[in-house]
């Protein structure tokens, strides 16, 4: 018993790296640009659809695609934030404009039918000979698809991490993020930083999204079911924090993972938002993040 135990555990962590990297994009578009993106689960969409092309029709490796989908990705955010997005933020001229809300919902719905429209309903997968391949160690396995979805989460974060805390770029983001007004008054562009954040956000994103395709099919309506898990990991790990949404979802993973082990899967599931439901009421600034103002 102890042995399935430590395996759902490691299968749980290994998940749970992706869900939080699902998440990280998420978190720091909101504690920069103090927004939440209800199209956050469609752009994951459509990270896995770039990387079920380039697998299929490209011939790429699974790990080649990575670097791929995140490039695209990133273009993809510049480009709605830049063309989209900030007239919003002009016209409504307010930290937290409600428009982008209802603009990104409305993004949601058009790219989810979109894909449906270029995709069709059904579920694609990419087939690889790597994604059938294990890694063992005494009684414990995992697959190639879930170890490198762990070690490539592992470093993408302490990357951003490590880049929003030593780089002039990055300090600059955290400024902005921290007071606009302030950062404006320094000399930072915050259209721009606006512009890198949300890039940056979604080039995570696709990363994850490449991550996430040898291990679950995609079609036009995936984004649904990882959208509303990345929303509960942010909150769980701490709204803004970027190592907390990397927690969060590592907390995530095992719980789904452990749970499953001894309750059905609808009962696992329920207890995750039973968790996230209180974690929302009496500690609002998440498991992982700290008290604000």
């Amino acid at each position: 018993m102890s042995d399935v135990l430590v395996q759902a555990f490691l299968n749980g962590t290994a998940s749970g790296a992706i869900y939080g990297l699902i998440a990280l994009g998420l978190s720091l578009q909101f504690g920069v640009m103090k927004i939440i993106n209800f199209a956050h689960g469609s752009f994951l969409m459509v990270a896995m659809y770039v990387s079920l092309w380039a697998g299929r029709d490209l011939g790429l490796h699974p790990l080649a695609v990575i670097p791929l989908a995140a490039l695209v990705l990133f273009a993809v955010g510049f480009l709605t934030q830049r063309w989209l997005l900030e007239d919003i933020y002009r016209k409504e001229a307010t930290r937290e404009p409600m428009g982008v809300l209802i603009f990104t919902t409305g993004l949601w719905i058009f790219l989810d039918n979109l894909f449906l429209f270029i995709a069709g309903p059904d579920y694609q997968v990419i087939k690889a000979q790597w994604s059938d391949k294990t890694v063992v160690a005494g009684h414990l396995v995992l697959s190639y698809p879930q170890a490198a979805g762990l070690l490539v989460s592992c470093a993408i974060t302490a990357a951003l991490v490590l880049f929003l805390r030593s780089t002039r770029l990055g300090r600059a983001i955290r400024a902005t993020g921290q007071d606009r007004e302030a950062a404006s008054v320094l000399g930072i562009d915050s259209a721009r930083i606006y512009q890198v954040s949300f890039a940056i956000g979604l080039s995570v994103l696709g990363a994850a999204g490449a991550l996430l395709l040898p291990m679950y099919p995609v079609n036009p309506f995936v984004g649904e079911v990882f959208g509303l898990r990345a929303f509960v990991v942010v909150v769980l790990g701490g709204i803004g924090s970027i190592g907390g949404a990397f927690w969060g979802g590592i907390l995530v993973g095992v719980l789904e993972s452990i749970g499953g082990q001894f309750m059905p899967a609808t009962f696992s599931e329920a207890l995750i938002f039973a968790i996230f439901l209180g974690v929302l009421y009496f500690r609002p600034s998440g498991l992982f993040g700290l008290e604000r103002e």
